[in-house]
């Protein structure tokens, strides 16, 4: 059952939502226009923020579902909860249905955090859209709240609580689990956003200017 839930997990991870959404409502394939990239944030650029968002949060509960129903202890004798999310995280970047090329996981590498610990999961949404609105690059935004999120597992495996309440709010010390994902999530975001690196050299990245802050 361990081996078998990550494959679902991957294979969850691997649905398509943005090509889904895109060609079932307004008969678009999303890897067709803008960046190309089958991710929420292309889909929010494409179909616009009323299948793009829906587009989202389905990312979102991709990374998030498979953490809960283990975390729920749907299964007996499963591995930690966070495995099952960076195997879905996995399937988005690199998806079985997509000839293995997919999305950049930040969506639902914050919907694994949220469904295991909200705390940090809320602490890397926040990062994200303050970075948003002053600066106007999402991937600016990716790398800020994923290299932060990634410091918070190491900081709560070495200083976070190991009973209690708080447990489930933040994870648990000594829980190898946290900062192993934490790690090799924002890796994966950081290799999948290289191409966005090069452009923010060169000036060409796209620019998000109703996010920004007014001055």
């Amino acid at each position: 059952m361990n081996i078998a839930w990550l494959f679902v997990s991957y294979l969850f991870g691997s649905l398509p939502f943005s090509l889904i959404i895109g060609k079932l409502f307004l008969n678009i394939d999303v890897r067709q226009h803008g960046s190309k990239n089958p991710g929420s944030t292309n889909a929010i650029r494409v179909l616009g923020r009323k299948w793009g968002i829906p587009v989202f949060i389905f990312d979102v509960l991709k990374g998030g579902i498979p953490v809960l129903i283990v975390s729920l202890g749907a299964f007996n004798d499963m591995f930690h909860p966070l495995y099952y999310g960076l195997m879905a995280m996995i399937g988005h970047v690199y998806p079985a249905f997509l000839k293995f090329k997919g999305g950049k996981a930040v969506a639902t590498s914050l919907g694994a955090f949220l469904f295991y610990a909200p705390v940090l999961g809320v602490f890397a949404a926040s990062t994200f859209w303050i970075s948003l609105k002053k600066w106007g690059y999402v991937s600016v935004s990716s790398t800020l709240a994923a290299v932060l999120l990634m410091i918070a597992t190491w900081l709560v495996f070495a200083f976070g609580p190991s009973s209690g309440a708080l447990v489930t709010w933040f994870g648990e010390a000594n829980e190898w689990a946290l900062p192993v994902v934490g790690t090799l999530g924002a890796t994966l975001i950081l290799v999948r956003h290289k191409k966005n690196y090069e452009r923010l050299r060169d000036g060409s990245e796209p620019h998000i200017k109703s996010f920004q802050t007014k001055k």
